[in-house]
C-alpha cells in the first residue's frame, strides 16, 4: 500500500525521519486516489450572486468536497464568498474598454492549515499540527471583444468552480455573468473503461466492449427510432382494440380494413354528418350517402322544373363600367339601351370597340367603334376636299372637274391633272420608275399635339417599327414607340427609343423598364445646340453610369524624403442629371509605395482627386487608374 521504513533497535529517530514515515503513508493515500481517477469536485461549492445585495463577488454553498490530480482532498463546511473584483495577486480585474468583456476562472486549491505552535530543541518555533485546508483563488484572463474574449486556462492542481464574466462598469455580477459549464465537477471513472459482454445482443453493436460504447450504440438505436430513420415499429406489431366495424386487432389489420371498407360501393354510409343547416333547403344529421341522395334530389327538382328557374331579375350581379343596375335583367335591359344610344356624348358606338384594322395610306388604329367611323370620315372628307375643295361630292360631275381646272373638256380636264400631279411626282418618260415622289407636301394638321407623317413596319419585327412625328416645336424619329395623344405606347414588349430635333435643342431618348405606356421618357441625353448655351455638352437625365481614365505624376527634387501630396481633375464626358453619388478609384498601376487617393469636389460636371505619398530623394510617385460614377 505504501513505501515503508524500517526502524531498528536503539535507533535515534530524527526529526525528519519521523516526518518521512507520515509523508510516505500519506503519499499512499493520494496515490490510491489519483489511481483510482477520483478527481473533480464531489459535491457543494455551487456558485450564486451574492446575497442579500449582489455586489463584485461571488457565494459558494457548503459542505463542499473535491479532490484535485495528485489526489489531495478539499473541504470547507461554511459557505464561501470570494471577492471578483480583483485577482489572487491583487490586479483590479475591470474591463477600461467599451465593447469588451473579461472572463474570471475562480479555482479551488489545496493548503495545509498551520496550527498549536511549540518551541524546539533549538528555540525555534515551529506549528506542530498542519492540517488539510483549501483555498479559493481568482484568475484573469485577457480582455476581449464581447463574444470572444478568451477563458482563463485550467490549472494543473486546481479545480475549476466556474467562469465569472466582467463588463465595463459593472457593479454587480448576476445570475447570467456566471457559467458553469466548464466546471471541474467529479467523474469517478470513464464509461470508456469499464467492460461488458455483448454476447446474444441483437440491436447493439457497439464498437468496443465497454460500458461508454454500449451506451453510444443505445443512444444511436433510439435516435433512429424516434426520428423514424430506422427500428421503426412496422404496423403489424403495434396493437389495436377492434371497434366499431373494423374487427382487426393490428394497426395495418385496422388501415388496410378501413380504407377496403371506405372504398367499396357502400363507404360513404359508414362516413357520418351532421345537420347542416340552409334556406331555403337545410340538411337533416345522418351520413355523407344520405346526405349526397338528398342534395341529389334537391338539385333534380330544380332542374327539372322549369317554371322554377330563376328569373334573372332574382340573379344579382356587379355594377361595371357604365351598368349601374344591380339585376341581370336590369343589366341587359341597360346594355341594349346603352347601345342602341344615339346620343352624341354617349351613342352605342363609343362603348363598342374594335381591333386596329392595316391599310395603306389609311389605316385605323384600335379604339371604339365611333372612333374609326370618325377616322374614316375624316380621312375620306380630307382626300374629296384637297380634289374638290367647294364642291359637295353629291353635286361633282366630270364637267364640274374640268371647270375647276380651266378645261375645256374631259381630255383637256385629265392632261392638267396628269400636270399637277406631275409636279411632285415622275414620269414615264422620266429617268426613275414612274409614280414615284418628288415631294411630299403636307397641309398643318390638327387635332393633335404631334402628327404622324411616317409610320414604317420594317420586316415585321415590332421592336423595330419606325415612326416619324412633327408637333409645333419637334420632330421626333421613334423606334418602338408610338403617341396616342396623351402618352406614348410601346409596339411590342421591349426597350424603346427615339432621337427629337428642335431649334434650340438635340434629344436622343430611351425607355428600359417593363412599362407599356409612359409620359416621359426615363433616360435622356440632351445636347443643347443654342449659340447662348455656355455648356454645350450632354446633358444626362435618368439613370447614369461612365467609366473612364485618370491619374496623376509627381517628382521630389530635394535630397531627402518627403511627403508630398499632388491633384487632378477629371471632366465627366456628359453633364450628370446631378453630382453622382458614389465615385470608385480602381488602380490599374502605382508607384512601390502605393500612393494614397482622396477624391473630393464631386459636381455634375467632373471632380477632383489627390495624391499623396511620401517620396524618397530624387524620386517619382505616380498613380494611374479608373474610375466609376454612378447617379
Amino acid at each position: 500500500m505504501a513505501d515503508r521504513l524500517d526502524y531498528y533497535f536503539r535507533q535515534r529517530v530524527t526529526e525528519a525521519e519521523l516526518d518521512l514515515g507520515f509523508s510516505l503513508l500519506e503519499k499512499a493515500l493520494h496515490n490510491l486516489a489519483a489511481d483510482l481517477r477520483i478527481y473533480g469536485v464531489v459535491s457543494g461549492g455551487v456558485p450564486s450572486p451574492h446575497s442579500p445585495v449582489p455586489d463584485l463577488s461571488v457565494d459558494f454553498t457548503a459542505p463542499a468536497r473535491a479532490y484535485d490530480n495528485l489526489g489531495q482532498r478539499l473541504f470547507f463546511g461554511t459557505g464561501q464568498t470570494v471577492d471578483c473584483s480583483n485577482d489572487l495577486s491583487g490586479i483590479p480585474t475591470d474591463v477600461s474598454t467599451a465593447g469588451n468583456e473579461r472572463w474570471l476562472g475562480v479555482f479551488l486549491r489545496f493548503k495545509r492549515l498551520l496550527s498549536d505552535p511549540r518551541t524546539d530543541g533549538n528555540s525555534q518555533q515551529v506549528f506542530f499540527r498542519r492540517d488539510e485546508s483549501f483555498e479559493l483563488v481568482v484568475r484573469e484572463a485577457a480582455e476581449g471583444a464581447t463574444g470572444a474574449a478568451p477563458k482563463m486556462a485550467l490549472q494543473p492542481d486546481e479545480l475549476l468552480l466556474c467562469d465569472v464574466r466582467r463588463r465595463p462598469g459593472q457593479t454587480q455580477i448576476v445570475t447570467t455573468d456566471i457559467d458553469t459549464s466548464r466546471r471541474q465537477a467529479f467523474v469517478f471513472v470513464q464509461g470508456s473503461s469499464v467492460g461488458i459482454t455483448t454476447v446474444g445482443w441483437n440491436s447493439l453493436t457497439p464498437g468496443t466492449p465497454t460500458v461508454q460504447a454500449a451506451l453510444d450504440a443505445i443512444d444511436a438505436v433510439l435516435t433512429d427510432h424516434f426520428d423514424g430513420t430506422a427500428h421503426r415499429h412496422a404496423a403489424t406489431k403495434v396493437d389495436y382494440a377492434p371497434h366499431g366495424m373494423v374487427g382487426a386487432n393490428t394497426v395495418q389489420g385496422a388501415i388496410d380494413e378501413l380504407v377496403d371498407d371506405l372504398a367499396g360501393a357502400g363507404g360513404s354510409a359508414a362516413v357520418g354528418a351532421g345537420g347542416v343547416t340552409g334556406n331555403p333547403n337545410p340538411l337533416a344529421p345522418g351520413t355523407v350517402a344520405t346526405q349526397l341522395g338528398a342534395l341529389l334530389g334537391l338539385l333534380n327538382s330544380h332542374v327539372a322544373a322549369v317554371s322554377d328557374a330563376h328569373a334573372a331579375s332574382a340573379i344579382s350581379a356587379t355594377p361595371h363600367s357604365y351598368i349601374t343596375t344591380t339585376s341581370v335583367q336590369a343589366q341587359l335591359q341597360s346594355l341594349v339601351a346603352a347601345l342602341a344610344d344615339q346620343t352624341v356624348a354617349a351613342a352605342g358606338a363609343t362603348r363598342v370597340g374594335s381591333m386596329p384594322f392595316v391599310g395603306a395610306p389609311v389605316a385605323l388604329a384600335a379604339k371604339t367603334v365611333a372612333g374609326q367611323l370618325f377616322d374614316l370620315l375624316t380621312a375620306h372628307n380630307s382626300h374629296l376636299n384637297e380634289l374638290f375643295a367647294a364642291h359637295p361630292a353629291s353635286t361633282i360631275t366630270v364637267q364640274d372637274v374640268a371647270n375647276r381646272l380651266n378645261a375645256g373638256n374631259t381630255e383637256e380636264a385629265l392632261a392638267e391633272l396628269m400636270a399637277i400631279a406631275g409636279a411632285d411626282h415622275f414620269r414615264a418618260n422620266e429617268a426613275v420608275p414612274a409614280g414615284m415622289h418628288r415631294t411630299i407636301r403636307q397641309p398643318p394638321f390638327s387635332g393633335s399635339t404631334k402628327a404622324l407623317l411616317w409610320d414604317a413596319q420594317g420586316t415585321g419585327a415590332g421592336v423595330a417599327r419606325f415612326r416619324v412625328y412633327l408637333d409645333g416645336d419637334s420632330l421626333w424619329l421613334t423606334m418602338n414607340a408610338s403617341w396616342n395623344g396623351t402618352q406614348w405606347v410601346k409596339q411590342a414588349t421591349g426597350n424603346a427609343a427615339a432621337l427629337r430635333l428642335s431649334r434650340n435643342t438635340f434629344e436622343l431618348v430611351h425607355e428600359g423598364t417593363p412599362a407599356t405606356q409612359f409620359a416621359l421618357w426615363t433616360r435622356t441625353w440632351r445636347l443643347p445646340i443654342d449659340s447662348n448655351v455656355v455648356n454645350s455638352a450632354f446633358e444626362l437625365s435618368g439613370t447614369v453610369r461612365e467609366t473612364g481614365y485618370c491619374g496623376a505624376k509627381m517628382y521630389n527634387p530635394t535630397g531627402a524624403s518627403q511627403f508630398m501630396m499632388l491633384g487632378n481633375v477629371v471632366n465627366f464626358r456628359s453633364r450628370f442629371p446631378a453630382a453622382p453619388s458614389s465615385i470608385t478609384l480602381a488602380v490599374r498601376d502605382a508607384s512601390g509605395g502605393v500612393p494614397n487617393t482622396v477624391v473630393q469636389n464631386v459636381t455634375r460636371d467632373g471632380f477632383a482627386f489627390t495624391i499623396n505619398a511620401n517620396v524618397g530623394s530624387s524620386n517619382w510617385s505616380y498613380w494611374y487608374g479608373d474610375y466609376t460614377a454612378i447617379a
